[in-house]
């Protein structure tokens, strides 16, 4: 009998949905007032289906208009967290976030203090997904989804399924960024979101039109711990080619060739670093192998003897995307590439050597990128379509 009580009465802690409000997504900003700190905790809560109103009810449970804004503010991140806990009526509940979206200026000055406090906190999850903002994380909150979601949703479809497939910006989740954070042979990086204007056929109508809108794009630099820059979308292109094995693209790539321009989707691509040690002098050999496709246009001839000269063309705008990536990496001192990491697998007697100036030595050492890029589909157009002129 008490055991038919015990299986039947269900768990002794359980609290009831109405009791809990539903967190989606997670942020951090940081400042200084007077020589204080300064913390703001800005989080998307799920809103009761019940409070969307009759016309939302309409729609899906989960239109862009569901998750509500809260905030709260302290000199800790603890403090601001309980101080937008009261203001809610509910038990704020993680089992559904997403993640978290870092404060350009959190993540300068207070990254490892934050990351160590979502590491102690039993919700987190290995896969929730870890962004940084350009500038303040509440003002991109406020500006919710672009399309008819959650905004905690578009941000985490994009992270997972689009961010490196793109080559927009790289797919980071928790569990990687403190592997990362924490290595002695190796710099992190962040996907960055930032505010942008939306065009005027993306606005909304009404009397308070939504004017601006996020966009994942880019990639932001840890050195030591700390965001120390940031890479732009061409950049980002090159860290993807310099340390990832790419085949879910395309990913766009503009060329030009004799005054006529043309994009190579990159569907897929290998990379291999060798660290070379020569009488104390540190290098690297990097080779790239990319294969894609070209569509025809601008009146582009695509036979055999037009991609033997069109794909020299391409591998030589790869090779310059990913020179300009390693000279931004020696410029921010900071080998988000693995290259370090690379030497300390191949030479640990010689990585040990260099200690705590291994960056320096990353930042000296000679690269070497060669790339191979093949062309293997065009389509079904091989020559210039010609089309007959008007008559006279």
């Amino acid at each position: 009998m008490l055991s038919l009580l015990l299986f039947c009465s269900g768990c002794w802690s359980n609290k009831e949905v109405e009791t809990l409000a539903f967190v989606t997504l997670s942020s951090y900003d940081y400042t200084q007032i007077n020589g204080q700190d300064v913390w703001t905790a800005a989080t998307l809560i799920l809103k009761p289906q019940g409070s969307q109103g009759q016309d939302e009810g309409k729609k899906s449970s989960l239109s862009g208009n569901a998750e509500q804004l809260v905030t709260g503010q302290g000199p800790t991140m603890q403090d601001a967290i309980r101080n937008y806990s009261a203001k809610l009526s509910t038990v704020p509940f993680y089992g559904y976030a997403t993640g978290t979206i870092i404060g350009e200026e959190a993540a300068k000055r207070k990254a490892p203090e934050m990351i160590e406090h979502r590491a102690r906190f039993p919700q987190t999850r290995p896969r929730d997904i870890l962004l940084v903002a350009k500038g303040e994380v509440k003002e991109i909150l406020m500006t919710g989804g672009t399309m008819d979601q959650l905004f905690s949703t578009e941000v985490s479809q994009f992270i997972d399924l689009k961010a490196t497939n793109t080559g927009k910006s790289y797919s980071m989740y928790f569990y990687k960024f403190v592997s990362w954070l924490t290595s002695t042979d190796r710099d992190a990086v962040l996907p960055q979101i930032k505010i942008i204007p939306l065009e005027s056929d993306n606005k909304e109508s009404g009397a308070n039109p939504k004017t601006e809108g996020s966009i994942i794009e880019g990639l932001g630099v840890f050195q030591s711990g700390h965001l120390v820059g940031w890479l732009d979308e061409e950049q980002t292109i090159g860290f993807l080619l310099l340390t990832q094995k790419i085949n879910k693209g395309p990913i766009s790539i503009p060329v030009q060739k004799d005054g006529t321009m043309f994009n190579y989707f990159l569907s897929s691509s290998t990379y291999k670093v060798k660290p070379v040690v020569t009488n104390g002098e540190i290098s690297y050999q990097v080779t790239i192998q990319t294969k894609g496709e070209i569509d025809e246009n601008n009146g582009l001839r695509l036979t055999k003897e037009d991609i033997e000269q069109l794909e020299p063309v391409i591998s030589e705008k790869l090779k310059k995307i990913a020179t300009a990536t390693v000279n931004q990496a020696k410029t921010y001192k900071a080998d988000f590439l693995g290259f370090s990491e690379k030497l300390h697998h191949k030479d640990p007697k010689t990585f040990h050597a260099l200690g705590s100036e291994w960056r320096e030595a990353f930042v000296k050492a000679s690269v070497e990128i060669n790339v191979k890029a093949k062309i293997i589909s065009t389509g079904r157009l091989k020559e210039k379509l010609e089309v007959n002129p008007p008559n006279e």
